[in-house]
């Protein structure tokens, strides 16, 4: 148990930024970088830190001029997601890509040394959801610019007569 910190590699134990774009992939980044950055390099998408995102609350991007914190995840997300409302579809999408690219990140020795650090995942209350198969028959990039935030039907109230 004691020398179990002297296995971990250098990439754990340094703290780097992560960021997971909209393809899968996970970018590190050891030296500060700005969301100003990120987002000129990607026009149309805006950085998320994965910490504030939670099913039927909006979600909320990073100012420009923020600095990544390290030891962080972030998502690189399409525009039209900003200040949506987060659903549960949404969700496991943005977990099971987030999972994936963890497990094939370039620390994948990591898991031969420690494998119960290979199941890791980022949002574990959603983590364990079955898989929805419609959800298998659209390209998750796709289904961004699909869906929007919930807005309610404005129908007619019928009053009834009061009865006396």
């Amino acid at each position: 148990m004691g020398n179990a910190a002297s296995c971990a590699p250098s990439i754990i134990s340094s703290g780097v930024v992560k960021v997971l774009f909209p393809d899968g992939n996970m970018q590190m980044y050891t030296k500060p970088v700005k969301a100003a950055d990120l987002m000129l390099e990607n026009p149309g998408q805006f950085v998320c830190d994965s910490s504030s995102l939670k099913v039927g609350y909006r979600i909320h991007g990073l100012t420009a001029d923020e600095v990544l914190e390290r030891r962080q995840v972030y998502f690189l997300l399409p525009m039209e997601l900003l200040y949506s409302v987060l659903t549960h579809e949404e969700m496991s999408c943005l977990t099971c890509k987030a999972t994936k690219a963890l497990k094939h990140a370039t620390f994948n020795n990591f898991g031969k040394i420690f494998p119960v650090f290979t199941e890791f995942c980022i949002f574990p209350s959603e983590a364990k959801t079955p898989e929805n198969p419609v959800s298998k028959t659209a390209d998750p990039v796709e289904r961004y610019s699909k869906q929007r935030s919930w807005r309610p039907a404005l129908e007619t109230i019928v009053e009834t007569p009061c009865r006396q």
